[in-house]
Parts: structure tokens; C-alpha cells; sequence
């Protein structure tokens, strides 16, 4: 039954984890289609941003090849430039710079005079190559209101395809701030812009500092190496351990992070092994429980089976299954293994004078007196039938099983139970006592019994309230048919 209760509750539990371990992956497999759409979109929407600034420098710079900065010109690109500022929201500013870096028209202020960006990343690298596609600039503070953004520029070229300068539209990275920001106090976690040069450009929710931030160092490794992807990492901002998907834009060199802390994304599934927790702990207890009360019933169900309803001792079953146990062990260890039987003195007469509940009492106060004597590992005292008592002694010789036997019997005579028709006028028992040696004598343990027994017999025939060893004396045995399967010995007590 215990290996049954056992059995059930590691099937319960084993099938709860695999259940609450599905779940725990498909909250993380969910939350990595929602990062990965997320940060598909907002790549392919920053992506499509930066392509249309894009766009616009390539058409300003046809337009200044043909048309020329000269004074006129520089009016109409003011005007053309602050227009489209104004309905391209993700536009900070645009400008145009001659080939020294003086800026010569600007869409935020109307007369640039002293404005340089010679030292600009964007003007070196047009200045020195002939490349007329776009160049796609580091993070920069704007030198008019301090703002921060990344910058979309593309070459001059002169008629004699020498450098003529440079045009120029910075992107707004409050622009994507304010984007990203939308999005993640709707969906939490982590929203960075990341550029190809490690640097993050912008993070959601923000990280107040003086300059810009460097990349972890896994997403320096793996996003200008594989595109996209989902995996897990340890933010160098902060420190947490973050699963998450990143997206490189299709045409400029950075990428879109999103990822959320592995503690939020299983935040459904601790809540959910919480409730599992709760059911199945109080399931296990009612199991224990009940699992408790049937182990109870169990065992005095066992004790019904093996133990004397009326003297507590074990009962005839019990004894038969003991001394057939302690017979083959005495074959395997050579020593001794004695049998007492012990029976009351005129019990009957006893129970015809004094009624049976007062015969019940008496035999269950003898039960008592015997089990006292019967104290060391091995002893085993149990009710034979009737009023027979028989005691199993392991490992006990003729000698120490006479003794002991002797003990009993004047601890029954001590109870002083009054019997007025027993010769002694007090409840007296007279007890037969046998030996087996392994290899010698008995070769079974219903012999032994029966050796005991005739023992019994030649004590109530020597007048009662004595102890008898077998072989008895002869005289002892006058009137009884001696055993056919072998010869008794006279022998002294």
C-alpha cells in the first residue's frame, strides 16, 4: 500500500513538472514571436524612415549639381528644405556645406554664417571619397539646439566631378524615442537601436548618461554577423539576464533590438506553478492523509491477524509462521531453539466456579505475567489455543529455557489468583519445555512442539504448578502412549 501511495504521487508529480515545463516553454516560444514581429516592424518602419531622408538628399543634390548654391538658389533651398522639415516628422534638419565645411544653407536657421562641419564623420568621408551613394553617420549633438541624431548624406560633385560639398539631413533620434517608448509601455522590456558600430543609439526605456552607450558585449558579436535571430544574454547596461530578437535593418547598417528579462516572460508561469503548487501540495496531503489512515488500518488488520483478541499476546497464526522462521534460521546458524509450553492448572474447574468473564480476566492477568518474563530480542510468547500459552526461545539451550520457564511459572504463582479448587488454592500453570539442536534429535518443528507438549504432560502428571524438560522421567510419563518416531531417554530434570 505505502509503495502503491508512493507510486501515485511520483506519477503525479512527475506528470505536473513535464506539464508545467510545456508551459514554460511555450510561454517563452510566445514571447519570442511577439519580440520577433516587433522587431521585424520597427526595423522595416526605422528602415523606411531612413530611406525616405535618404531620398531627399538624393534629390537635393541633383537639385544643387544643376541648379548651383549661388544666392538665389540657396533662398529656394531654404524655403524648399524648412517644407519638407515640417511634414516629414522624423526629419530634424537638412543642410547644405561648400567643400570646406561652412554650412551654406540650413533648415533651421535662415543665415548659417559661422556653422562649420569640417570635423564631421559624414564630411571627411565625402571629402576624401568619390562614393556618391548615401553615408549613413555616427550619433552627433546638433550644434543649434543640442538635440541628438544620426545623419544621411551624400556628396557634391562639381561638373569636373571634383568635391562640391556635401548635403545633408539628420534624422531624429527623439523621433524614435518617442516611437519606441509607445510601444514598450504596452509591452515592457527592452527597445534599442542599435548601430553597426556598437553603439546603442536609442534604448527604451532610457538610460540617462553623457554619451552614448556601448552594446553588450554579445550583440556586438552576433548583429552585424547574422541578421536576426532570438537568443538570451546578460545586458552590460544593467546587468540583467535578458531573452530577446534582434532585426538588422534591410539597407543601413544597424539593427533593432527587443527583448524582455527572462524573470518577466516567466512571470504567467510562475503564477501558474504557484496555483499548481497550491492544488497539488493540499492533493498530497489529503493522499498522506489518507494514505495515513489506510496504513493504520493496515496494521491492526495485520495485529487482528496475528495477535489474540482476548490477551494481547500473538495468536496461533503468528506463532506457527515464528517458530517455522526461527527453526530454519537455527539450521542455518547451528545454535539451539527451545519451545515452552504452558498451561493452567485446572482451568477448567476454574471457570465452572468462578464463570467466564472471571476465567477471561484470569487469562488475560497470566498473558500479562508471562509477557513480563518474556523481555529479550527473539522472545516470542503467544496463545497456543485455549488456555495454552507457548513460548518460542531462540538460541536458548535445555538449561536457560528450564530457567526461564521456572521464572514464569512463579510469576504466575505471584499474581496470587485465588482458586479454591486447585490444590494450591491459587491460579498455578505447569509448563513442558523442549530443545533442538540442528543435526541432532528433531528434524522438524511441529516434533519439537510435540516434544514440549509431552513434557507438559508428564509435569501436570507429576502434580501440577512444575516445569519439565524432555526427555521427562519415566515415572513421570506412567499411563501416556509414548511417541512411535522415536525412542524417549530418561534423563534428569
Amino acid at each position: 500500500m505505502l509503495a502503491l501511495l508512493v507510486c501515485v504521487c511520483a506519477t503525479l508529480l512527475a506528470t505536473e513538472g513535464w506539464q508545467l515545463w510545456r508551459v514554460r516553454q511555450t510561454s517563452e516560444q510566445q514571447a519570442d514571436v511577439v519580440m520577433a514581429n516587433t522587431a521585424r516592424s520597427l526595423a522595416e518602419q526605422a528602415d523606411a524612415m531612413i530611406k525616405t531622408a535618404d531620398t531627399v538628399v538624393a534629390s537635393l543634390v541633383q537639385r544643387v549639381e544643376a541648379d548651383g548654391t549661388g544666392p538665389e538658389a540657396r533662398v529656394r533651398f531654404h524655403g524648399l528644405m524648412t517644407s519638407l522639415a515640417a511634414a516629414l516628422p522624423a526629419i530634424h534638419e537638412m543642410g547644405i556645406t561648400d567643400t570646406h565645411g561652412n554650412a551654406i544653407v540650413k533648415s533651421m536657421v535662415e543665415n548659417p554664417t559661422g556653422l562649420n562641419y569640417a570635423e564631421r564623420e559624414y564630411f571627411k568621408f565625402h571629402a576624401t571619397h568619390d562614393d556618391p551613394g548615401a553615408f549613413i553617420g555616427e550619433r552627433v549633438k546638433s550644434k543649434i539646439d543640442g538635440s541628438y541624431n544620426i545623419t544621411v548624406s551624400r556628396r557634391i560633385d562639381r561638373a569636373d566631378d571634383s568635391f562640391g560639398g556635401v548635403v545633408v539631413t539628420s534624422v531624429s533620434l527623439e523621433y524614435f524615442q518617442d516611437l519606441f517608448d509607445q510601444i514598450q509601455a504596452k509591452s515592457g522590456g527592452i527597445i534599442a537601436l542599435v548601430a553597426d558600430d556598437k553603439t546603442i543609439l536609442i534604448r527604451s526605456p532610457a538610460v540617462v548618461t553623457h554619451g552614448a552607450l556601448s552594446a553588450s558585449r554579445f550583440w556586438q558579436q552576433l548583429i552585424p554577423n547574422t541578421g536576426q535571430g532570438i537568443t538570451t544574454y546578460v545586458s552590460d547596461v544593467d546587468g540583467v539576464r535578458r531573452h530577446g530578437a534582434y532585426y538588422r535593418l534591410p539597407h543601413y547598417p544597424m539593427s533593432v533590438m527587443v527583448s524582455q528579462s527572462v524573470w518577466d516572460i516567466e512571470a504567467g508561469w510562475r503564477s501558474e506553478l504557484r496555483t499548481h503548487a497550491i492544488i497539488l501540495g493540499c492533493f498530497l496531503i489529503v493522499v498522506a492523509f489518507v494514505g495515513r489512515r489506510a496504513l493504520q488500518a493496515n496494521r491492526m488488520l495485520n495485529a487482528q491477524a496475528t495477535q489474540d483478541g482476548l490477551t494481547g499476546l500473538a495468536n496461533r497464526r503468528a506463532f506457527d509462521q515464528t517458530i517455522a522462521r526461527e527453526f530454519r534460521r537455527s539450521a542455518r546458524s547451528g545454535l539451539p531453539v527451545s519451545v515452552a509450553m504452558i498451561d493452567l492448572d485446572q482451568f477448567k474447574s476454574y471457570n465452572d466456579h468462578y464463570g467466564h468473564p472471571a476465567g477471561d480476566a484470569c487469562l488475560r492477568a497470566v498473558a500479562g505475567a508471562v509477557q513480563g518474563c518474556v523481555r529479550r530480542e527473539g522472545e516470542f510468547a503467544a496463545r497456543y489455543g485455549g488456555e495454552e500459552i507457548a513460548v518460542i526461545l531462540p538460541g536458548y539451550d535445555k538449561s536457560r529455557a528450564s530457567d526461564l520457564a521456572e521464572t514464569i511459572r512463579v510469576a504466575v504463582r505471584s499474581l496470587a489468583v485465588p482458586h479454591a479448587l486447585n490444590t494450591h488454592g491459587i491460579v498455578t500453570l505447569s509448563v513442558g519445555v523442549a530443545t533442538s539442536m540442528p543435526g541432532v534429535g528433531v528434524n522438524a518443528w511441529p516434533d519439537l512442539i510435540e516434544d514440549a507438549d509431552t513434557a507438559l504432560y508428564a509435569a501436570k502428571e507429576s502434580g501440577r504448578d512444575k516445569v519439565m524438560t524432555y526427555p521427562p522421567m519415566p515415572s513421570a510419563l506412567h499411563g501416556r502412549i509414548q511417541p512411535v518416531r522415536r525412542q524417549l531417554t530418561v534423563g534428569p530434570m
